[in-house]
């Protein structure tokens, strides 16, 4: 291999003793050979450690970097500074890399100069590395740029970048955690570079009960609204009001004009309302007050309307619960309709 390695692969690594040596074993066994690879174990207490240095010593195209635990953002920033090539692959330690994948990548970037980035379809596979389906993504530069506005068009360990772009965007940003690719992609795309997806499956993406965007689902549907909403201030030439922040919240969205986030303004509620049960008189007084706010295009939108059944089910489910428990342990006869019906009428006049 040569002292100067054509790509730099970012895997950061956190408590993956289970996957992270088969993840590891793939991008060994690259067809395209000349990479460097970038292990960032981000403060992991269990054998992770201990398998990377193994791996390592078998392999010097691995460079191991031990640290005390600092997030994804911090490790992929970390990489990105560590990188020696012009471009940078991403990996997670619970994937596996097809054998095709960097020679396919590599070939792709080399023929397109303009290109930013380029991903992959992805094969999804369970825990046990079992094959559930195909994950496909937008796949030419007009397709993806359309998709944009949309969300995320790439499967993010499936994304090879040139560094020169990572760097100029300003690398990902911690605030904007479990939605930090979509918010650089966006700012890597203002710069004037097209992004693509390779139309076949280039990495299995492993599905389990700990990956990021299962566990922190709401944050990262937030994190996704406002990378979007600031990505729309940036392009109007307005000031961009993530700026230098270290965390985003729901008071960001307030600094955004209503004109450009009436759209999202659906999605904004039921994130904003996403943990409301009929049981919080409190915060179901701001909801109504919130949802009388919404215009009646915003409020016939299907997001809003799977939105009120998820909560209208949970009180059908609460509400036969009680009544079976009623039935149970008392001699009163309960008429359930008229018992319903009740319930829903002193509910209405809290409001």
């Amino acid at each position: 291999m040569s002292d100067q390695p054509l790509i730099s692969v970012i895997l950061p690594v956190y408590n993956a003793e289970k996957y992270v040596r088969e993840a590891v074993e793939s991008l060994l066994a690259q067809t395209f050979s000349n990479f460097e690879l970038i292990v960032i174990n981000d403060g992991s207490t269990d054998g992770s450690g201990a398998v990377l240095r193994e791996l390592a010593a078998r392999d010097t195209r691995i460079v191991l970097v031990d640290r005390s635990n600092g997030g994804l953002v911090s490790a992929l920033n970390e990489g990105i500074n560590l990188a020696r090539a012009d471009l940078i692959a991403r990996m997670d330690a619970d994937d596996i890399a097809m054998p095709e994948r960097f020679s396919e990548q590599y070939r792709r970037m080399s023929e397109a100069p303009h290109l930013g980035a380029v991903g992959s379809f992805i094969l999804l596979i369970d825990a046990d590395g079992e094959i559930v389906r195909q994950g496909d993504y937008p796949v030419s530069e007009g397709d993806v740029e359309n998709f944009l506005e949309a969300g995320c068009p790439f499967a993010h360990p499936t994304v090879m970048m040139r560094k020169e772009a990572a760097v100029a965007a300003g690398g990902y940003r911690r605030a904007f955690s479990h939605a930090e690719d979509y918010d650089l992609w966006l700012r890597i795309h203002e710069l004037g570079y097209a992004l693509s997806n390779i139309p076949k499956p280039l990495l299995k993406y492993r599905v389990h009960d700990t990956n990021v965007s299962l566990v922190h689902r709401e944050q990262q549907e937030l994190a996704t609204v406002i990378a979007k909403l600031c990505h729309r201030m940036r392009v109007a030439k307005l000031p961009d009001p993530s700026q230098d922040i270290e965390s985003i919240g729901p008071g960001l969205i307030e600094m955004i004009p209503i004109e450009m986030r009436r759209d999202l303004e659906a999605s904004l509620f039921v994130i904003r309302y996403a943990r409301i049960s009929l049981g919080q008189v409190v915060e179901l007084k701001n909801a109504w007050q919130d949802y009388r706010q919404l215009d009646v295009k915003t409020r016939a939108e299907p997001l809003m309307a799977d939105f009120l059944l998820r909560l209208f089910n949970g009180a059908v489910r609460r509400f036969l619960i009680v009544l079976a428990c009623h039935a149970l342990f008392s001699a009163v006869r309960v008429d359930p309709m008229r018992t319903f019906q009740m319930l829903l009428r002193k509910a209405k006049l809290r409001f």
